[in-house]
């Protein structure tokens, strides 16, 4: 090799570390990198917030809950209207990098991440082109605003589940209708959802629980409920259960809970029991009586002349009365007292619930009604 040939190849080998010999256009760095589905799902979750265009009203304030158990909930209130907001909720997941919402009907239901903005799409999944466009995008909402988001898990038991779990990285949700399926999804998965009829429910081996084992088209499924506190890594909240999910060679971990009728919180005061109706005075001139508090799991009252203390938990339309405490006071009558004890401390109890009654009810007849207390 002569020595201009040498001097051309130093020439071009300093070129190259000059510019690190990258065949990749220089206005492209790792940010601009398109997020995968999981990217998507995890950065998503939050509520976000804004104010967007209305044909006939000053603005509509539009509030967007992502839930990391798969549900949202879209929340409008039209300005210059009424205060009254017009409330949607669902499931959602995320499809070729655009969060969606299943909806049923019209109005929009696609959105991508840009920055630290939410950007509502149109009905085609495109941007939208308006000199108002910049209207849709929404900003999240820091923790420290009035938070404005009611109980999801009213929404769920009203849709008939039974019993709710979550986890994260990666996110999942399932939901369990005692009657009728169990539904699995994987959010960052466009064919991760699982559902399938509700098998025979195991006990474990040891503790306190439920096994649920399932062969699906998408491969083995099993789902292990331990009644254990968890809690959940994101927001703090601690959960009755343990949830463990096994779906084919993935491991899943998360908490859950038993959905309750938040109606059933409170005082109710017995006014019948196995059906004859009760009267102060037949109690020692304390009516029988239950204060339930869901959140903690408790319930305590009067079974007449003693109080009495316990646990409980309603699972589906059945309500399991832990051991029911009393105090040991001597009445001149205890017969009505005992018989309280007797119908509380049955395993079989089923309840049905309204604003104002509660039954409490075994093999389908009614043995016991309340009225609620002030």
């Amino acid at each position: 090799m002569n020595l201009l040939n040498r001097l051309l190849l130093v020439g071009i080998l300093l070129l190259c570390i000059a510019t690190a010999c990258s065949t990749a256009p220089t206005s492209v760095s790792q940010s601009d990198a398109p997020l995968s589905n999981a990217e998507v799902a995890r950065a998503a979750v939050g509520t976000w917030i804004g104010t967007i265009p209305c044909a006939d009203c000053p603005g509509i304030r539009y509030t967007l809950d992502i839930n990391p158990d798969s549900s949202y909930r879209e929340r409008m209130v039209y300005q210059g209207r009424s205060a009254t907001p017009f409330v949607q909720s669902g499931t959602w997941g995320v499809g070729n990098g655009r969060v969606q919402l299943n909806k049923q009907g019209t109005g929009n239901n696609q959105f991508a991440l840009d920055g630290e903005a939410l950007v509502m799409l149109d009905g085609d999944g495109n941007q939208i082109e308006s000199p108002l466009a910049d209207a849709y995008r929404l900003r999240r909402r820091s923790p420290d605003e009035p938070e404005d988001n009611p109980s999801l898990w009213r929404e769920k038991y009203e849709r008939g589940i039974d019993f709710a779990a979550a986890g994260n990285e990666p996110f999942w949700s399932l939901e369990i209708d005692l009657e009728k399926m169990i539904e699995f999804r994987l959010l960052d998965e466009e064919d991760g959802s699982v559902l399938t009829p509700i098998p025979v429910a195991e006990k474990p081996e040891t503790g306190e629980g439920t096994i649920y084992r399932v062969q699906t088209v998408s491969g083995n499924l099993e789902i292990r409920l331990m009644k254990e506190n968890c809690v959940n890594t994101m927001s703090g909240r601690e959960f009755p259960y343990t949830v463990t999910v096994l779906k084919n060679d993935m491991e899943y971990k998360g908490c859950g809970m038993y959905l309750r009728d938040s109606r059933l919180n409170g005082t109710w005061n017995l006014v019948e029991l196995e059906g004859k109706a009760i009267k102060t005075k037949d109690a020692e001139q304390n009516q029988p009586s239950l204060n339930i508090n869901l959140d903690e799991g408790r319930v305590s009252g009067r079974a007449g002349c003693n109080r009495i203390t316990g646990t409980l938990e309603p699972i589906g339309d059945k309500i399991n009365f832990g051991p029911i405490a009393a105090t040991r006071m001597a009445c001149p009558d205890m017969e009505l007292e005992s018989q309280f004890l007797r119908v509380l401390n049955d395993a079989e109890l089923r309840y049905s619930v309204s604003e104002e009654s509660l039954e409490l009810l075994l093999g389908g007849k009614t043995v016991a009604v309340f009225a609620r207390g002030a």
